[in-house]
């Protein structure tokens, strides 16, 4: 039997052996029409020759359109009998596109499949960035699901920056629906992934104890909504670089980080409104003794760096302009398109170098710590005790010592002090007991 010729929406394979072509032909057809359907087991003039077909053959198609094929599809594959001989068929759709095969992108040309070129890609982008229907889809989930303490932090953030207007009543359902993120009394999966209580987002975090991270001196896997996260891998970050204390010209001294911490915070924010949230993919935040890697699972623009957006202001390539917009509104993120640019401003004022790279799928971005600093801080806290084990010490000869007391005795701002009681009663090395003014430490 004969199925007639290829086209732009069929593609013809003799085998699964073809598997890594095909998906290549996937992307492409996505990118045309929207939808198509390859057949394995069928030669190029369109000869049904068969293939075997075993318990594992159906889903390994499965597993290679999945982790190549980004935005993520749901593509139907069957087995199906044609004179007698064995066929795989699979029949996809989606409305996501641009979509990429293993990171690059394809046009179909009639029956062939040839690679975008750049200029292409942008048009494509520039002409679907408008909307976004992965975001806008409604899930089950109703007001039920909604984290409220997250939204209303959320509502009056927004409050405060004036990007808001103050509700006569604060309404949940009202706030939602008025940010694209409700309707119908269900929860967009914009909404969803912002905030539901649900925790859809996952976020891993370690610090290692050198750069080839075999070994690691903390290590975390947060669950939550975007709007939680987002400041949970900040004060993450926050709590393990390092510190340095500037003198303002007066008595008191105030804490420099090693790296720009607003720069730190907005690529935070830029992993999280860019990641791509269909595959189930898991930001990170990575420190090592020589960089900081935040990681997002979301592919960057094909043939563009960060540092084209900060030097060329391209216009903003938004994965998900729902979830941009709203993160707008409480100042998360301050203005479209400018990210990199305050990014790339910040760490050249402080000489700080910074790094991009594809990884997995995804993009990390690197902020550089200086090496030489590194070594010698590490080697004097191999010759004298940590904060921690100095604040320890004093708390063991007298628990009802106050922070100031702490930090004046350390010769270190509060703020250390305080990250120092922290960890420790994290660590379950201290409780406190009673009040705040007159409570003591237990040694424990």
């Amino acid at each position: 039997m004969n199925l007639g010729i290829e086209s732009e929406t069929i593609e013809f394979k003799k085998s699964t052996a073809e598997l890594e072509k095909a998906v290549d032909n996937i992307a492409s057809m996505l990118n045309k029409h929207g939808h198509g359907t390859v057949y394995f087991g069928v030669a190029p003039n369109g000869d049904v020759t068969g293939q075997a077909v075993s318990a594992s053959t159906l889903e390994d198609v499965a597993k290679k359109i999945k982790n190549a094929i980004k935005p993520m599809i749901y593509p139907e594959i069957k087995e199906e009998t044609i004179d007698g001989k064995k066929v795989v068929r699979v029949d996809f759709s989606g409305s996501e596109k641009p979509y990429s095969s293993k990171g690059r992108y394809f046009k179909r040309v009639f029956d062939r499949t040839e690679e975008m070129t750049p200029n292409e890609l942008k048009q494509m982008m520039s002409a679907t960035d408008s909307a976004s229907y992965w975001e806008n889809n409604l899930t089950r989930y109703g007001l039920e699901a909604v984290d409220h303490e997250a939204l209303n932090v959320f509502y009056r953030k927004g409050i405060a920056c004036g990007r808001l207007a103050q509700m006569k009543t604060y309404d949940e359902a009202e706030l939602l629906t008025g940010l694209g993120l409700f309707e119908d009394g269900k929860l967009t999966n914009a909404g969803y992934y912002l905030f539901s209580n649900k925790k859809p987002v996952v976020l891993k975090l370690a610090v290692y104890v050198t750069d080839e991270r075999i070994t690691f001196s903390n290590i975390n896997r947060l669950e939550d909504n975007i709007f939680n996260l987002i400041e949970k891998g900040f004060a993450y970050i926050k709590e393990h670089i390092d510190w340095g204390v500037r003198f303002n010209g007066e008595i008191a001294c105030v804490e420099v980080p090693e790296i720009p911490i607003e720069a730190v915070r907005e690529i935070i924010v830029n992993s999280f409104a860019h990641a791509d949230y269909r595959g189930g993919s898991e930001n990170e935040i990575d420190i090592t003794p020589t960089r900081v890697e935040i990681y997002n699972p979301g592919e960057f623009p094909e043939k563009y760096t960060p540092e084209m957006f900060a030097q060329k202001q391209l216009k903003s390539m938004p994965r998900n302009r729902v979830i941009l917009n709203t993160l707008y509104k409480s100042k998360d993120v301050e203005a479209f398109g400018s990210g990199f640019r305050k990014v790339y401003a910040l760490c050249g004022k402080e000489g700080k170098r910074t790094g991009f790279s594809s990884k997995n799928g995804g993009f990390s971005f690197l902020f550089y710590r200086d090496a030489r600093n590194w070594s010698a801080a590490a080697d004097a806290k191999r010759k004298k005790p940590s904060t921690e084990e100095e604040v320890f010490a004093l708390l063991k000869e007298d628990p009802k010592q106050t922070r100031t007391q702490l930090s004046l005795k350390l010769k270190k701002t509060v703020r250390t002090i305080q990250r120092a009681l922290n960890r420790l009663s994290s660590e379950e090395r201290i409780r406190r007991a009673g009040s705040r003014k007159a409570g003591y430490w237990i040694m424990l």
